[in-house]
């Protein structure tokens, strides 16, 4: 519950609830959908952070993190379940990003390509367009890839965190028809843009506002 606390969150308010039962995390979507985001993505974006926080927590207590995305339309607002299944010490790489969790964003320039390795979720994939840019892609485009692409943009925002890079997520933009199928022309994208990340401390000239809150909630 404290690391899904310190999740960000791209919409007006925090749009995930947890249950805890026994060692299972149940994420929910809460509250409803605004008119700037009437199709929920950046909530589901934001839904994701704090998946990826829940997960890190997991691993970081010596469990493996087995998640679940449900299909039972009878809890459309069940997003995933996560169930502490068995024992297993983490990884450096887990301790890292999840150290990163209690840190500030980091200001430090950078290398896009160098946070690829951050990515765990199964169906995303964080792609360097160049040095400073990397872009969240997913193999669906449903509210569960939804999610997964909001795990995996934040586990790119920890890497540069633990790091010393500055990484600026994208998110408002990339929901727009025309602009997501610029992108995914002028690159070659096989796969659906959820969100870019611009990397280093200076970003590119013109790519446009990042969040409409860097609001923060406590569990």
């Amino acid at each position: 519950m404290e690391a899904a606390g310190k999740a960000p969150v791209y919409s007006s308010d925090r749009p995930w609830a947890l249950e805890l039962h026994g060692r299972s995390v149940y994420l929910f979507e809460a509250g409803h959908r605004s008119a700037h985001d009437p199709l929920g993505f950046d909530r589901l974006l934001s839904c994701g952070a704090a998946l990826e926080h829940v997960v890190l927590a997991v691993r970081h207590a010596g469990w493996h993190p087995h998640v679940v995305f449900p299909t039972d339309q009878a809890s459309p607002r069940l997003l995933a379940v996560v169930r502490a299944d068995r024992r297993q010490p983490p990884d450096p790489q887990d301790l890292d990003l999840h150290r990163a969790i209690r840190l500030a964003d980091a200001s430090g320039g950078g290398d896009a390509h160098a946070l690829r390795w951050a990515d765990h979720w199964a169906g995303t994939e964080l792609r360097a367009l160049n040095d400073h840019e990397l872009v969240v892609i997913t193999t669906g485009d449903r509210r569960p890839d939804h999610v997964r692409g909001g795990a995996a943009l934040q586990a790119a925002v920890l890497a540069g965190r633990s790091a010393g890079v500055a990484v600026r997520p994208v998110v408002h933009l990339v929901h727009r028809r025309e602009w997501r199928a610029g992108l995914i022309e002028r690159h070659e994208l096989a796969g659906f843009p959820q969100a870019l990340a611009i990397v280093g401390a200076k970003g590119p000239v013109g790519t446009g506002p990042t969040t409409a809150s860097a609001a923060r909630s406590d569990s």
